[in-house]
């Protein structure tokens, strides 16, 4: 009965199954199955069967009455494996799906390579991966697929910056980091040796910058990278770049290093065990060492750093660099509303591990690992208070003028002090400024204005009536004008840069409590803080301060 109805084309490339005639006919219907098992019985069984043409054949077949005609169907035919890519949109992958073979001719590695130039899929493509795929193709069963990623892209590399390696420790990190004991704890009072260097010691080396890797897609597009910044190291006073690496700077003179953003300078060390009346008060061009304290009304100048290894009470302390104060800062307030008698003022930065009744004056940070109690500050970036732990850091007491910001684990006192605090200080000072630029761009525009229509004047003379000495003082004046208003334009702009610029960068940060009596200015805008709160950053917005939860890293 089925080889009556069924038959391979001749090129053995086809299966008919013949519907429709009543010779055909028989009193058994035709089962699907039994299509099926005649496939396979004639070396048809992994042909691609069309499935629904099967179904609509035995309809016909299994209801034919004779008078109607026979039809052929086309149930099932040879297919060899097919291949085609895809590219995803942003083209940095590119995939082959791969169909298995339905009695027909397995994948071959031709076949993968013109897919993959057709589809201009020339970076990235994995080999290995190719092979894989080629080999698993040959064992797909007719109907499965495979969608394999084979060529990937690259994203650009961007250069990184050059930097200085410095090869020095900074004196300052012994008070950030006191040394440690052999059972992992630290002892605050030993600070370990002061830092000196000796002449010829390396100081610091430059990192050139690197040119980046440029990206591509599985097109072989190329996606264009930025390389890093570069930078000078520069040869302060006290060192000198190696006649080996002229990238490395070494110390000229035996000293105290001091780290400057380019590189590093050497001072020229006075080294004193104390400073006290027997010494008399020291002014030196230089660094300066006392490793002990400095004590009562003394007074310490020097043109380098000033570290001391024990504490500074009620003193004096110039510095042009840093004053590194290994112990605590002491001073007194004579009566209610007096001058405190301790003033410590760096153009650098100030480090130490506490201060109480000071004035402090710094150009850069101010940096304690315990408390400011009733200080006075006065610091052109920020001020942190903060132990290694984070667990202790108290600023309670005192007025505090911060340029940038201020963080401390505890900001504030339970009862007693009021705290003030203002950050963005220079506010006034840039507006004061921005008047008098626009008044300044007024003016010039209004002389400007003048100057044209003195032009004019004289373009409307003939050009023989016209004086040529006055023709060139116009054009100069004008010119001048022009250049005198760009500069004046171009301040204006860095102004209201900076003005925004330190709006955005001005906070107060109490890393673990916020008490009350807390009185905080950015800018112009004032907020005081009246009850106690956990976790919390002061800063501005919209006009205002507010205040939101602390949270790390945030």
């Amino acid at each position: 009965m089925l080889d009556d109805i069924l038959r391979v084309s001749q090129d053995g490339q086809r299966v008919y199954l013949s519907a429709g005639n009543a010779e055909h006919a028989s009193d058994q219907p035709v089962e699907k199955k039994q299509i099926k098992d005649w496939l396979v019985h004639h070396q048809a069984g992994g042909f691609f069967c069309f499935d629904d043409t099967i179904e609509s054949a035995l309809t016909k077949l299994n209801t034919a009455n004779g008078d109607r005609e026979s039809e052929d169907f086309i149930i099932a035919e040879r297919r060899d494996a097919t291949i085609e890519a895809r590219i995803a949109d942003d083209k940095m992958t590119a995939y082959l799906i791969v169909n298995g073979a339905c009695g027909g001719r397995a994948l071959r590695g031709d076949d993968i390579l013109s897919t993959l130039r057709e589809a201009n899929i020339v970076r990235g493509i994995k080999k290995p991966t190719l092979q894989k795929l080629l080999s698993a193709s040959r064992r797909l069963k007719p109907g499965e697929y495979l969608d394999v990623p084979v060529a990937f892209g690259r994203q650009p590399v961007a250069g990184e910056d050059a930097h200085i390696v410095y090869l020095i420790e900074d004196p300052a990190d012994r008070i950030r980091r006191p040394k440690e004991r052999d059972d992992g704890t630290v002892d605050m009072r030993d600070l370990g040796e002061m830092m000196m260097v000796k002449q010829g010691q390396p100081l610091a080396k430059l990192i050139a910058e690197t040119p980046g890797y440029e990206g591509f897609t599985v097109t072989g597009s190329v996606l264009s990278t930025s390389p890093g910044k570069p930078m000078t190291l520069a040869a302060h006073e006290g060192s000198e770049f190696s006649n080996k690496d002229p990238n490395i700077l070494i110390a000229t003179i035996a000293g105290i290093p001091r780290l400057q953003k380019d590189g590093v300078a050497v001072d020229d060390a006075l080294s004193l065990d104390v400073v006290d009346v027997n010494t008399g008060h020291v002014n030196f061009e230089g660094s300066v060492v006392i490793k002990g304290d400095v004590e009562v009304g003394m007074k310490v100048t020097a043109s380098g750093t000033v570290t001391v290894g024990g504490v500074v009470e009620s003193a004096t302390i110039t510095a042009g660099a840093d004053i590194i104060v290994q112990n605590g800062i002491i001073g007194r307030q004579v009566a209610a509303d007096s001058d405190i008698n301790c003033i410590l003022v760096a153009d650098g930065n100030i480090v130490a591990k506490f201060a109480q009744y000071a004035t402090l004056c710094v150009n850069q940070n101010l940096e304690l690992t315990l408390h400011a109690m009733h200080c006075h500050t006065q610091v052109g970036q920020s001020i942190m208070i903060s132990d290694a732990t984070k667990r202790k850091g108290t600023l309670a007491g005192g007025e505090h003028e911060v340029g940038e910001k201020v963080q401390a684990v505890i900001v504030g006192a339970s009862a007693g002090a009021h705290t003030y605090i203002h950050c963005f200080p220079r506010l006034p000072l840039l507006k004061r400024q921005m008047v008098e630029l626009n008044k300044d761009w007024e003016d010039k525009t209004a002389q400007l204005d003048k100057v044209k229509a003195a032009e004019a004047k004289l373009e409307a003379l003939p050009p023989a009536k016209r004086d040529a000495a006055m023709v060139e003082r116009i054009s100069s004046t004008r010119d001048n004008l022009f250049e005198a208003l760009e500069e004046i334009e171009k301040a204006i702009e860095e102004t209201d840069v900076t003005i925004a610029t330190s709006y955005r960068t001005a906070s107060i940060t109490a890393t673990k409590s916020l008490l009350n009596r807390v009185h905080c200015t950015i800018g112009e805008e004032k907020h005081s803080i009246n009850s106690e709160h956990g976790p919390s950053v002061l800063f501005y917005d919209n006009a205002a301060i507010e205040l939101k939860p602390y949270q790390p890293n945030s």
